[in-house]
């Protein structure tokens, strides 16, 4: 194949870097492991909400196992950056064509039953319930030996390029297809991608290493492709203590900092994770699955298509309520849309629906901008043969000239070549004439192709963060109610039919099916007080309150405030903008937020023009109008435009300390119903910002003693930020309360190094919120601390209780401190 496609074979003279590629992309559909894959998936467990059906509860389905970053929450804006999220939409759920469900799974021979009993109930608060979880029980392990391997792989230095020693994965995909390698290793042998084994065989006596030497195909002239593979048996698995610790209750709060749990947890998510892994869409070692099936996907038309949301399953070994179980949930994720033409994905991405190449010709440094979004992902060509066109190609990076400036010598005849372009080879080879021969071309190791050559493949993760309205579109999807959610998670048992696995009944092991039933109570709802302790809401089991006609705890004054409307192509007039702060004003007033006298001044602004310049404006407007500085202002645009609101953000937070609100102009035009509705929404926002408080609920607990409640959580660069020089930090803050009611907050943030997801400098950060706390309570420090964590994984709680919790503790802060942590 010559660097442009050609399918004549390895023949003819390239340029430089115009390499051949004989390189073939890997499908995890085939079992093999060279996927592209971008942010980890979304989900969430059974929410609590406590629908009924059936005469059953359904309750949370206990922590999460490994957690990624970008996991979809039903906060604001869900798991991605950006915008803040809708509220949820409900799909119907597909008739499912799989057979039901055995409701008893049979002992496999060499496996044994082993029963638990249910572990005591703890707390005396609630209605006791019986509760549906989203876990399935392990009720067999194997009575058989079970071996475990250490593997080892290498590039001898015969077969080394460049120097290194490291297997790539196509090369170690390429080992384990083998022959001699699935011969020596047996039906029976389970591995888990990385370096360790497990066999019901003793394959390798223990405490002995077997090495061998693995020609591989691909081999260039005169350089021999070979892999040098050590297989090392450590012992056995000791089954019988892993069924004696549960038995007796002590499993520590982090499993995995357990060698004998860690060993044991390891070989069954290696397990369970095999075969899915084959038929599904995943990455190397995650717990998430994707299969593109009707009603699993949706396109999110706030990005006219490119992107969809897939909804798969989610499975991890856990743990839990004294069991060992099996963590099945949904998971969700943004995909590009396959078979995309790359021309069509980047007017989407430019908001250019046609004449593209005049667009970059215009701005190239701007269309590689906003087109970047692509590199990295695969794609595929449909100009070859078939088993050409099936392959997937990795996008590395943009060619720095086009389809004319591009030229290479063409293998014409014997001996013989010919320079020619891009555009012109294509022209006479496969007789396509270009359409937009000077956009830069795609660059891959396989070649470089002309953009409207190539199509985006299937499984394709989109690795940015959501924006705005695209985030809003991707939770309306993933949100569902537990009822629909329940249906979701039985179909996803149904396609991970572990009951029908050969591999799982070798090694004695069985799952039920039905979820597991646990004892639990239903804490009473808070009563969350308004206008000075009046205390008649209470939400039940719907989760929301009604709002109307009462008042704030402590509502705050505005003393000066200022609009900025940002028109459109139907701009709205100043009487109807002078109706929506007459509309304001009444709903702040409801609640008992007073506004100055007199028109607020109303800036019409330039969602494109200089922020800073604007803001100064408005605020001197504002001081005109009240004499003092204004406390709010309030911006009014059509839609979620998501760098207009940070950029608003960004000059009022930053450069001049004033509060600011962003109202959608789209959700108060949209009619009289709920008008004012949304508007008292806003002032909920508007009165925190001020310094008020809006309510509180008398928990009995901070009523016995000094609390502080305090929380954390990081904030990651996306892959494509990585990918600069330098990569930007990693966010991360602390927020604490100082008041009695915790109800007021007070933050820290801080820049530590990209991915980092433990708190660098905490013993700082949180001294800094002790002290703050110590100002607003007469010198008084907090005599107790319930901390919240989140982002974390099982395997980071050691980590998290050394450098976070440490210091809370006492070690650092003269105070005596109660600690809770909760993920």
């Amino acid at each position: 194949m010559s660097s442009y496609g050609n399918d004549s074979g390895r023949n003819g003279n390239r340029s430089p870097g115009h390499r051949p590629g004989s390189r073939r992309s890997i499908s995890p559909r085939d079992g093999r492991r060279d996927e592209p894959y971008g942010r980890r998936d979304s989900r969430s467990n059974i929410n609590s909400t406590y629908d009924s059906h059936g005469g059953e509860r359904y309750g949370r389905g206990g922590a999460s196992g490994d957690r990624g970053r970008g996991r979809y929450n039903t906060g604001r804006g869900g798991g991605y950056s950006g915008g803040r999220g809708g509220r949820g939409g409900h799909q119907p759920i597909p008739r499912s064509t799989l057979p039901d469900l055995p409701l008893e799974v049979a002992i496999p021979g060499n496996g044994h039953r082993f029963e638990l009993e249910s572990p005591p109930m703890v707390g005396t608060i609630g209605e006791r319930t019986k509760i549906i979880v989203n876990h399935y029980e392990v009720q067999s392990l194997p009575v058989v030996k079970t071996y475990t391997y250490d593997i080892r792989m290498k590039v001898p230095p015969s077969s080394q390029l460049r120097g290194s020693e490291i297997v790539t994965p196509t090369q170690m995909a390429k080992v384990l297809l083998h022959e001699s390698v699935t011969a020596f290793w047996g039906k029976r042998f389970l591995f888990d991608g990385v370096s360790l084994g497990w066999s019901p065989d003793e394959i390798v006596k223990v405490g002995g290493t077997k090495t061998a030497l693995i020609d591989l195909p691909g081999g260039r002239p005169g350089r021999i492709n070979q892999v040098e593979m050590s297989v090392r048996c450590t012992g056995t698995l000791n089954i019988a203590q892993l069924v004696q610790c549960l038995r007796g209750g002590a499993v520590p709060l982090d499993p995995m900092g357990d060698p004998l749990l860690e060993s044991c947890l390891k070989w069954l998510g290696a397990l369970f994770r095999k075969d899915p892994a084959s038929r599904f869409v995943t990455r190397p070692n995650a717990n998430a699955y994707f299969d593109r099936s009707p009603g699993t996907f949706v396109s999110l038309q706030s990005t006219n298509g490119v992107l969809e949301a897939l909804r798969g399953m989610f499975q991890t070994v856990q743990i839990r309520f004294g069991r060992l179980t099996l963590n099945v949930d949904t998971a969700t994720t943004a995909f590009w849309a396959p078979g995309k033409g790359l021309v069509g994905l980047c007017e989407a991405l430019t908001g250019v629906p046609s004449n593209l190449n005049g667009y970059f010709l215009a701005d190239p440094s701007q269309f590689l901008h906003e087109c970047d979004r692509l590199v990295g992902i695969y794609f595929q060509v449909r100009h070859l043969k078939p088993e050409r066109n099936a392959r997937k190609i990795k996008f590395t990076k943009w060619s720095l000239k086009n389809a004319i400036e591009t030229e290479f010598d063409e293998t014409t005849g014997p001996d013989q070549t010919t320079r020619t372009s891009v555009r012109d080879y294509y022209m006479r080879k496969y007789n396509i004439r270009l359409v937009y021969p000077e956009l830069p071309l795609v660059v891959s190791k396989d070649g470089e192709f002309p953009l409207e050559l190539c199509f985006s493949a299937m499984g394709e993760r989109f690795k940015e963060p959501l924006q705005g309205a695209e985030t809003a579109d991707f939770i309306k999807f993933a949100t569902s109610p537990a009822s629909t959610r329940l249906e979701q998670i039985k179909e996803n048992v149904k396609k991970l039919h572990w009951h029908e696995l050969p591999l799982p009944k070798e090694f004695g092991i069985s799952v039920k099916t039905q979820m597991l039933q646990v004892d639990g109570r239903i804490l009473p709802s808070p009563c969350p007080q308004f206008d000075g302790g009046r205390s008649d809401l209470n939400p039940r089991i719907k989760g929301r309150w009604d709002l109307r006609n009462k008042r704030f705890i402590e509502p705050k004054p505005i003393r000066s405030w200022g609009i900025m409307y940002f028109p459109t192509g139907n701009p709205k007039g100043i009487e109807t903008l002078r109706t929506f702060v007459r509309d304001t004003e009444r709903a702040f007033q409801i609640l008992g937020i007073n506004t100055p006298r007199g028109d607020p001044p109303i800036f019409h602004g330039n969602p494109h023009g200089d922020f800073k310049s604007l803001v100064a404006e408005l605020l001197s407007k504002a001081h005109d109008a009240y004499g003092c500085r204004a406390d709010l202002l309030i911006f009014l645009q059509h839609g979620s435009i998501e760098p207009t609101y940070r950029a608003i953000k960004n000059v009022c937070d930053i450069q001049f300390g004033v509060a600011s609100q962003v109202i959608n102009a789209e959700k108060y035009f949209r009619g009289e119903k709920g008008q004012m509705q949304y508007l008292a929404n806003v002032g909920l926002k508007v009165n925190v910002k001020l310094g008020g408080m809006n309510s509180l609920v008398k928990e009995p607990l901070f009523q016995q003693k000094r609390w502080m409640v305090m929380g954390a959580d990081t904030s990651h660069p996306s892959p494509a930020q990585l990918r600069m020089n330098p990569p930007p930090p990693t966010f991360a803050a602390v927020c604490g309360t100082y008041d009695k009611d915790c109800t007021k907050y007070t933050a820290v943030a801080t820049a530590q190094g990209g991915r980092e997801q433990i708190i660098s400098g905490f013993e700082d950060v949180s001294r800094e919120l002790l002290v703050r706390y110590k100002e607003k309570n007469s010198g008084n420090m907090p005599e107790a601390i319930l901390y919240y964590r989140d982002g974390l994984s099982e395997g980071e709680f050691a980590q998290i209780m050394a450098n976070e919790v440490e210091p809370l503790r006492g070690k650092y802060f003269n105070t005596p401190s109660t600690l809770a942590i909760d993920n």
